[in-house]
């Protein structure tokens, strides 16, 4: 349990419209941001779970600079390239 709860807080922060699917392509080029730091967005690995892969992508608002929004998207791990999927860390990172 303890191993899902930051993905399942993650969800919930975007219960409203539920994780998004994107394209290997997108989920592949949102990766490589993970971790790395931007001041008006990060991305956040949190990990695999029931065949899928996610990433929390954080954005600033460009009105308000106090304003973040959050969204999950997901995609297949069937639909990765082998090589990417096999890097991929299949624990789910504390998120802070």
């Amino acid at each position: 349990m303890k191993r899902c709860t930051p993905l399942l807080l993650a969800l919930l922060l975007c219960a409203c419209s539920g994780p998004q699917h994107v394209s290997p392509a997108e989920f592949e080029s949102q990766y490589a941001w993970a971790g790395k730091a931007q001041t008006v967005r990060n991305v956040t690995y949190l990990g695999q779970q029931d065949g899928r892969a996610f990433l929390r992508v954080s954005s600033m608002s460009s009105v308000d600079k106090t304003q973040w929004s959050d969204r999950v998207i997901y995609v297949e791990l069937a639909e990765l390239e082998p090589a990417f999927r096999d890097a991929l860390p299949m624990k789910v990172k504390d998120v802070p």
